[in-house]
């Protein structure tokens, strides 16, 4: 039915499934179906209940209340959605040699935490989704090797997901707590002390009555390197870019105090050290600032580098302010936590003895309980804290609600695995992936066996891991070929624990080509014998019975009438099996990419890119079949699509109720919670209009982002007099980009400051003319700004301090540290 409303959109179709059992008042429930009013297409009678279909973004989310046992650890279920950030339970593995395990109870936050979840990271780094670096609690287990701590030592260091009810942690990176320092305070120690005293007393060799220069110096880095300076007799000068953070400084101590903004703080460098320069510079500026910097080094004198940007983009230095014996070195902590341990452990106890000893001091922080995390994160990104931001772990400001772990879905080697379709391109897929799972016996069964050399090649790369490899020659759709596979199948030692039906024919038509036999040639193949397997193994405990179907019958995509109805009886047959209590799963695929069907067909790519969806990775196919199998999920849907193109093409889809849901999520996500069709209305309008059209726009956005109305705002309004901070800046960024569908690069966007210089800014780029004046409903007038012509990537390893703060808009830096710690 759903490929009729896309083949006849002028047709007006109803699917009503009545009760089972015939009764008298089947008639009047048909008939008053058809005489409402509503656009519903498709209902369902059981008893006195009406019900209907919807589709549902992402998983189904089946809360409750988890034991204070269960460990839980901070993720964010969509990057750069800061709502989207929760505490998760989570499977803890056994502690290992040379690992402790500590109920955490107070967590540092470092900035680049705030770049993970503001989607601003690099995506493909291996800590991308990783939140925490350091960690203060209770040792709950050691390994057998361990003996400088043991169970219920209060303890400081050094860990992977920090941010995290317990965590696990090399041993040699914790100690226990010095003094009586609250987990808070000690929280503030490890990551800023360590660099500093790496920068400061090991690389540059800082001695007693040098010089050193040290770059924002009110920033976590900063003040660490403030006190561990001082305490090797060394006189500071330090830098800060607001007069707030430099006054701190000077309460601090810090005779001589700088704008690290002023073009020509080098010189006042040489002023303030009559000519001479500094033995020691510690840099966490970029560009200029670094020829500066080198400039205003004495004889012998060490830079100390603990930013990223221009080592990865190999800019060059000037070499003649090097020739008095001065030298230029790089600080990388990340390398040194990962890669050196007996260098972490000793930074770690020489921190931890100057702490005991009163040398060194813990840094000003501002703690929140875990379930106030998100605001943790606002207030790192706006970069008006001073030192440390640290998350606490009262179990009372535990969020304890959330899904319990799911089982876990394993493949066994004393098992054979079935796979049908075993030689099209994600059959071979699915059999690799087996094998890296541990499956040892694989049976392969497609129409014409190992065929082509390419088949062969495959078998022979199974063989030479040694896998058991089985070749059946087998149709599908025959109830015969059927039997005798599995006949064979059962005469094996191994017992069949799963089976993946990828089998298929495509034989694409309008409906009105389609014959029974084009008809049964395509429903053979995926759903008779998908009931086969079923009927032929109902009395064999398997693991999983994996079918592989298509959007097309939730879509109901035009000319794929056969192929929509095969993929809808798989969906079926899923709800079927799990309802009898066996294990059944099918995936409504969109777009394979890399080895499937679509991806050796140019012709489909091309058409269903036109139709706004894209391919999935063979990566992503094998994440999600292997979450699904462990969420033990019925039936899911699995596509990479662009809303809007879709809904243009699917005309007859558009009035539909059963994705009213998915639309509603997705707009409220490009919009912030702007449910309007922006797109549509700037592409619809006259050039002359686009701005003010836009503008429309960017009201709606900035409203929903500050909570104010949009009527109230003015398009020569400063945002920052809205009380924007920093971090909504971000989201009022990716909220443009995603309602508007305009990607602008986020130095152009700190150049518009004010919601019509932004109109004007996203009119440059989708060909709009400004107007000579334009009204808001404040009369206000609108500022132009010059449209960028350029695009940038947000990449963290080239990104300086002060960028950063630009960045988040805010004109402060967000956070004077060096963001590679």
């Amino acid at each position: 039915m759903r490929v009729i409303l896309n083949e006849y959109p002028n047709y007006a179709c109803r699917g009503i499934d009545l009760p089972p059992t015939p009764s008298a008042a089947d008639a009047n429930l048909l008939w008053m179906e058809l005489l409402r009013a509503e656009s519903e297409r498709e209902v369902a009678f059981r008893g006195e209940a009406r019900y209907v279909q919807r589709l549902e973004r992402g998983r189904p989310r089946h809360e409750r209340t988890l034991d204070p046992a269960v460990p839980l650890r901070l993720e964010s279920r969509e990057r750069g959605q800061l709502d989207t950030l929760r505490f998760v339970p989570f499977a803890q593995p056994s502690c290992g040699p040379g690992e402790v395990i500590i109920d955490v109870k107070a967590a540092g936050m470092n900035f680049r935490d705030v770049l993970k979840a503001l989607a601003l990271y690099p995506g493909e780094a291996p800590d991308a989704r990783i939140f925490g670096d350091e960690v203060c609690g209770i040792v709950t287990a050691v390994g057998s090797d361990v003996t400088h701590v043991g169970p219920g030592d209060r303890v400081f260091g050094l860990a992977v997901f920090g941010l995290s009810t317990q965590t696990m942690a090399r041993a040699s990176d914790v100690r226990r707590i010095p003094n009586d320092l609250s987990f808070e305070e000690a929280a503030t120690i490890p990551v800023v002390f360590m660099t500093a005293w790496h920068a400061l007393k090991n690389v540059a060799r800082l001695r007693k009555g040098e010089t050193a220069l040290i770059h924002a110096g009110a920033g976590g880095v900063g003040m660490a390197a403030v006190q561990i300076a001082h305490h090797l007799g060394a006189e500071v000068i330090a830098s800060a870019g607001s007069p707030a953070k430099r006054t701190l400084l000077q309460t601090l101590g810090v005779k001589h105090v700088i704008d690290s903004r002023r073009g020509d703080f080098a010189e006042a460098v040489m002023e303030l050290t009559d000519r001479r320069g500094v033995d020691v510079v510690l840099n966490a500026l970029a560009g200029e600032a670094i020829p500066m910097g080198l400039g205003c080094l004495a004889e012998f004198g060490r830079f100390v580098e603990i930013g990223k940007r221009d080592i990865y983009q190999n800019s060059r230095i000037p070499l003649r302010p090097l020739r008095r014996n001065a030298s230029f070195h790089v600080v990388a902590m990340d390398a040194v936590f990962a890669g050196d341990e007996s260098l972490t452990r000793e930074m770690l106890k020489e921190i931890s003895d100057l702490v005991e000893q009163r040398a060194l001091y813990p840094l000003p922080f501002r703690a929140f309980p875990a379930n106030n995390v998100g605001s943790a994160f606002r207030l790192m990104a706006s970069g008006k804290h001073i030192g440390k931001v640290v998350v606490s772990f009262p179990e009372a400001f535990v969020p304890r609600r959330g899904e319990p772990i799911a089982s876990q879905f394993e493949v066994k080697s004393d098992g054979c695995y079935l796979i049908t379709g075993a030689f099209g391109g994600f059959g071979k897929v699915i059999a690799n992936w087996l094998v890296n799972c541990g499956a040892r016996r694989l049976v392969l069964s497609s129409r014409n066996g190992a065929s082509t050399p390419e088949a062969e090649a495959f078998v022979n790369s199974l063989l030479d891991r040694k896998v058991t490899v089985q070749i059946v020659k087998a149709d599908a759709g025959s109830a015969n070929d059927i039997a005798r596979l599995l006949a064979e199948i059962g005469g094996n030692a191994q017992p069949l624990r799963g089976i993946f039906h990828l089998a298929m024919f495509i034989d694409d038509a309008p409906l009105a080509a389609l014959n029974s036999e084009r008809m049964a040639r395509v429903i053979a193949p995926k759903a008779l014998g998908a009931w086969l397997l079923h009927e032929g193994t109902r009395d064999i405990a398997l693991d999983c019975f994996v079918m592989f179907s298509s959007i097309s019958s939730i879509f109901g995509n035009p000319a794929q009438g056969n192929y929509a109805a095969a993929n809808a009886f798989l969906d079926s047959l899923a709800h079927h099996r799990q309802a009898l209590g066996l294990p059944a799963l099918t995936i409504n695929w969109g777009v394979l990419g890399g080895e499937g069907y679509v991806a050796r067909n140019e012709r489909v790519a091309e058409f269903l890119a036109k139709q706004g969806i894209s391919e999935l990775s063979p990566g992503e196919v094998l994440a999600i079949v292997e979450s699904s199998l462990r969420a033990g999920s019925a039936q899911i849907a699995a596509i990479r699509v662009d809303w809007a193109k879709w809904k243009t093409f699917f005309r007859g889809m558009q009035g539909n109720p059963l994705l009213e849901r998915i639309f509603a999520a997705v707009e409220d996500q490009d919009s912030g919670g702007v449910v309007s069709d922006w797109r549509n209305k700037i592409e619809s309008a006259a050039p002359a209009e686009k701005e003010t059209v836009i503008a429309h726009a960017v009201r709606e956005v900035v409203g929903s982002v500050l909570r104010v109305k949009p009527e109230t705002l003015r398009n020569d309004q400063p945002l920052t007099d809205l009380g924007l901070d920093s971090l909504m800046g971000v989201e009022i960024e990716n909220s443009l980009e995603a309602a508007i569908g305009v990607a602008l690069p986020p130095t152009s966007l700190m150049r518009a400051r004010t919601i019509g210089q932004i109109a004007t800014l996203i009119a440059g780029h989708v060909g709009g003319t400004a107007p000579a004046t334009a009204t808001t409903p404040g009369n206000g007038s609108m500022p132009v700004a010059q449209p960028a012509t350029s695009t940038v990537e947000v990449d963290l390893d080239a990104l300086s301090t002060e960028e950063i703060g630009r960045l988040l808009g805010d004109d402060e830096p967000v956070l004077e540290v060096t963001p590679n710690v």
